[in-house]
């Protein structure tokens, strides 16, 4: 009887299993894959899926066997309980086998104790008797615990082969309680080789599922040497049988000792060959350290003999390197000055932005302190606010610079192109910069020319450079000065020339001119005002358009010239139309009357003076704080015209929108985002979000009355 295999080593190209084995001969019957030695667990999920079938056939099969076997009384009690605690001690006498596998297999020596069973009390009783053994060898002093299914596997195995040798004894005729050897030998001798061939035939099923090896090799190689212990211990269980039917009990213990000596001759046996397998070891180890030690020192020889030759080429090497140190060291000082040059830059541009931004905003805040003060003059009183619309204007020209040039580093300038005329273009920035030219008494002169072909490029972009380029000209210019814009076209370009008789760029200037964040001026007492941006954008703009823009001076005090050549396209459609402002100027001032009109909003300073342009000219006006505020005024009052802001705590205007476009009182009520998201994705996104216009933050009182008053008529886009 036997427990059968115990574990199996994991190896990169295969699986080998150990055999842990019972009675004189390797009676194993669970060859199971098992995980590498170096793993903490043996789970059931180590084993491949073909392992894992044929350990569940197996089982099965094995416990159909012992259910059908199984004695429904026990006969003789005395003689079964002794029969069964001699199957369990000696189960405990084994040892470890040295076949070729990875984690070990033990042999045990119960195997007589199960013969001698089936002889005495039948091939049922003896079932029980053998998987009693089975389990003994399997749970106690063992190295280490084992799975269920192992133990499982054990005790299948042990009812398939006990069932097996039962049935071949029985058709054999083997007599029950034998007195005399002679009539039991033939069947005794078939019983054994049952056992012997399917016990050993289990296990080398399960090896050769694990391993690359055929099932036919795995029984020659690892267990037909064994066959001889079976027909010791089957003998001797036999002997065993016969005395105790005699009725001479007490000699049957006599039995235990060539069963003990077979043990320990094992044992003996074993060390040597465990001796000399360490002996062949260790002679192994010794030849291939010394074949190695020969090896090493022929190769240092061949190394002495290279020597000369590598300490030449390290000396060239080393004085190679020294001069690439040399040459670092040189980059990493520019790279230092570099770096330190542009945090100083960063730190100047910094403290530009908040003195710029502040400059307009301290203004701002001292009007709008004194408009506060009662009995104010009427004339002071425009000046006041003419103050406070000039300055708002330029700190929201600031912002959208500083927008741009996050939308140019980013990535995300995106261009809208169609056919444009660049004189349509130039006069439309001259009319932007005129007010600011006359207060300097700036003259402004456009030499356009017809022949000059359309561009194919963004309007609002190309409008942009001209107007930067005017506006740059404008504020360098003294008093009384003079500004020329010319247009003119080459045979591959049409030419923007941008000339001024101002204060000129100096030369050490000049080629920096179109860096952000670089002016010639950068002083706390500079004269000129603005953060640096207006000509970096027109250079991105420029380039963006397959163009170029130089610039030219003959020095400080002499006047600057910027020429910026874009790429002229024929065969174009007519060329868009291009004006100075997003919307006409409403005249009537009762041009919203009987328009009712909802504004959200959660800031209370922009919802009130939004809804006080509306209400000078005529609107209706409801106002909301929240999303749901809103919404209850939708659900209870006629609204015609919907003004709403994006970015709101709790829930946004897109949410809102949405929630609009399911009510069925308001379902198809125009509504217009104004908000501070200010970039073309955001517009994108409130289009499809459901609102008809995108107005961005911050908006004059013309072109928000020109919105409502064109979403009220119906003129959604």
């Amino acid at each position: 009887m036997g427990d059968g295999l115990y574990g199996c080593e994991l190896r990169a190209d295969r699986m080998e299993p150990a055999v842990t084995a019972s009675s004189v001969g390797v009676g194993a019957v669970d060859a199971l894959p098992g995980p590498d030695p170096n793993r903490r667990t043996l789970g059931w999920a180590t084993l491949s899926f073909s392992a894992q079938l044929y350990v569940l056939a197996v089982i099965a099969a094995g416990l159909s066997a012992a259910a059908v076997w199984f004695p429904t009384s026990i006969r003789e009690p005395w003689l079964f309980a002794f029969l069964l605690v001699a199957s369990c001690l000696t189960s405990l006498w084994k040892i470890n086998l040295p076949i070729p596998l990875a984690s070990g297999s033990t042999l045990s020596v119960s195997y007589a104790a199960d013969l001698t069973a089936l002889l005495l009390l039948g091939p049922q009783q003896a079932l029980v008797i053998s998987l009693a053994g089975v389990w003994a060898q399997c749970a106690i002093h063992v190295r280490r615990r084992y799975p269920w299914y192992r133990t499982a596997f054990s005790i299948a195995g042990e009812a398939l082969t006990m069932t097996a040798t039962g049935v071949v004894y029985q058709l054999l005729g083997g007599p029950l309680r034998p007195v005399e050897l002679a009539p039991v030998s033939g069947p005794l001798v078939g019983a054994i080789a049952t056992y012997f061939f399917v016990n050993t035939g289990l296990i080398a099923g399960a090896i050769a599922r694990t391993t690359d090896r055929s099932f036919l090799q795995v029984w020659l190689e690892d267990f037909s040497w064994s066959g001889a212990s079976f027909m010791v211990a089957g003998s001797a269980g036999a002997l065993a049988a016969v005395v105790i039917a005699k009725g001479e009990h007490w000699l049957a213990l006599l039995m235990l000792a060539p069963v003990y000596l077979t043990y320990k001759t094992y044992q003996v046996f074993i060390g040597r060959l465990e001796d000399r397998d360490r002996h062949a070891v260790e002679a192994r180890r010794l030849h291939q350290e010394t074949t190695a030690a020969l090896s090493h020192a022929q190769e240092a020889e061949q190394a002495l003999a290279k020597e000369k030759d590598r300490l030449a080429d390290t000396v060239a090497e080393l004085t190679r390197l020294e001069i690439v140190r040399q040459e670092l060291l040189e980059s990493e000082r520019a790279a230092r000055a570099s770096a330190e040059e542009g945090n100083r830059l960063k730190d100047q541009f910094l403290a530009t932005v908040s003195h710029e931004l502040r400059t307009p905003l301290n203004a701002m805040l001292g009007w709008a302190d004194m408009l506060r003060s009662p009995g104010m003059d009427e004339a002071i009183r425009d000046r006041a606010c003419r103050s406070i619309y000039e300055n708002a204007r330029q700190q929201a020209r600031m912002i959208d610079e500083l927008l741009d040039i996050a939308r140019i580093v980013s990535g995300k300038l995106r261009l809208e192109r169609t056919a444009v005329d660049l004189n349509q273009i130039a006069g439309a920035a001259v009319e932007v910069v005129a007010a600011a030219a006359e207060a300097k008494h700036v003259s402004i002169d456009v030499e356009t020319d017809d022949a000059c072909q359309p561009v194919y490029g963004d309007g609002a972009r190309l409008q942009q450079i001209v107007w930067n380029l005017l506006s740059n000209a404008v504020k360098f210019c003294e008093e009384g000065g003079r500004i020329v814009v010319k247009l003119r076209r080459s045979p591959s370009a049409a030419e923007i020339v941008v000339s001024d008789n101002g204060v000129g760029i100096p030369p050490e200037f000049l080629p920096c001119v179109f860096e952000p964040f670089r002016q010639a001026d950068a002083s706390s007492t500079r004269r000129h005002g603005g953060l640096g941006l207006g000509l970096s954008i027109v250079r991105h703009l420029a380039e963006a358009h397959g163009g170029t823009i130089t610039a030219s001076s003959e020095g400080e005090g002499r006047g600057s010239t910027f020429t910026v050549r874009l790429p002229a396209r024929t065969g174009m459609s007519q060329p868009a139309q291009w004006g100075a402002t997003a919307a006409s100027p409403v005249e009537s001032p009762d041009v919203l009357d009987g328009i009712s009109v909802l504004v959200l909003d959660d800031n209370s300073e922009g919802r009130e003076v939004v809804a006080a342009q509306l209400e000078r000219r005529r609107a209706s006006v409801l106002t909301a704080e929240s999303t749901s505020q809103a919404i209850e005024i939708l659900q209870r009052e006629r609204v015609d015209v919907i003004l709403a802001d994006i970015a709101m705590p709790g829930e946004d205007g897109y949410s809102f929108i949405k929630k609009v476009r399911g009510l069925a009182t308001s379902a198809m009520t125009p509504a217009a985002a104004l908000t501070a998201l200010a970039t073309k994705e955001d517009r994108r996104r409130a289009l499809d979000a459901g609102f008809q216009l995108h107005l961005a933050k911050p908006i004059d009182g013309e072109t928000l009355i020109a919105a409502v008053s064109g979403l009220a008529r119906g003129d959604r886009g």
